[in-house]
């Protein structure tokens, strides 16, 4: 089993590589955005491409890949008519990145993405106790299709987070708890407060780390937060919890449905930012939104593959 692999690599204070952005980089191979799921769809549109996204993290170096589950949640496939095929949309997304690893012959773990995103034609976090069955239906189906570990990504906010921890743990596999943190003017991290047109509550990251971690996890981190604020939401986290810590930033900015690739950092500047992240207590190390396999392949390349 190849999460044991990466279990067995990070015991040995060995460095783990994560990919990088899956719905970016699926967006910069030339597939359009849905105005809805995001990248949700793009397996089901454009398999080919997505399979080869993952085969790009693979070949670059990444010990685990995250399928295209980031934006399946049962409540987007509803806002897309699409209710009926839930199981088939994210199934396939498993698939295919079973596929990618498969192609490589490389020892890789496949891991799934359960996320935060709502609908983007209703763009408030889901909060409601409806969504709770949801959360747990889409856990049910990654598991069954194979996925070895839930990643819960941009957890950001108290209740939605909380339901998809709960759910993730349910079902058996090893769960890695991704916040996304926000550093103020004043240097207190929040919250992730960066992105255009989700609303939700604004509060202090630890108090909201500390209450989701409560629910259970095998590994936290920091995701989806800029290059320059992951270090200090990081150095917060470390205090919650005792375990080896990862970090997967972005680089570019979102306006919905489309990422924007303009100010994105090069690959040595993020490589040193990552060396940062070493010093502060994490062990895994990938990318997020904006985040390429030339980045990943600049990471493998230089960080040690040993901790002190």
């Amino acid at each position: 089993m190849s999460y044991e692999h990466v279990k067995n690599k990070i015991d040995n204070k060995e460095l783990v590589l994560l990919d990088g952005g899956t719905g970016t980089e699926i967006e910069r191979q030339g597939v359009v955005m849905d105005d809805v799921a995001w990248c949700g769809i793009a397996h089901m549109t454009h398999p080919g491409v997505v399979r080869k996204v993952h085969e790009s993290y693979i070949e670059a170096g990444s010990d685990i890949i995250i399928a295209n589950t980031f934006g399946t949640a049962p409540h987007v496939t509803l806002r897309l008519g699409l209710e009926d095929k839930t199981v088939e949309i994210n199934s396939k997304a498993v698939k295919i990145a079973q596929e990618a690893r498969e192609n490589s012959g490389r020892l890789v773990c496949v891991a799934a993405s359960m996320s935060s995103m709502p609908a983007f034609d209703s763009p408030r976090i889901p909060t409601g106790k409806e969504f709770r069955a949801g959360y747990r239906q889409q856990a049910e189906i990654l598991a069954e299709a194979g996925a070895e570990l839930i990643i819960t990504e941009m957890m950001m906010d108290l209740d939605n987070a909380s339901m998809v921890v709960e759910a993730a743990n349910a079902v058996g596999l090893p769960v890695w708890v991704g916040f996304s943190a926000s550093v103020n003017d004043k240097g207190e991290i929040t919250n992730y407060n960066d992105i255009q047109g989700f609303e939700f509550e604004l509060m202090p990251f630890v108090e909201m780390a500390k209450k989701i971690l409560s629910l259970g996890f095998d590994f936290a981190g920091i995701m989806h937060t800029r290059v320059d604020h992951t270090a200090p939401a990081l150095e917060s986290l470390g205090k919650l919890q005792d375990g080896p810590m990862f970090a997967y930033a972005e680089s570019g900015h979102f306006v919905p449905p489309s990422w924007k690739f303009e100010d994105s950092i090069s690959t040595e500047k993020y490589c040193e930012h990552a060396k940062d992240w070493l010093e502060t207590g994490a062990s895994i190390i990938g990318g997020c939104c904006g985040i390429t396999p030339d980045h990943i392949r600049v990471l493998k390349k230089t960080l040690p593959g040993k901790m002190m």
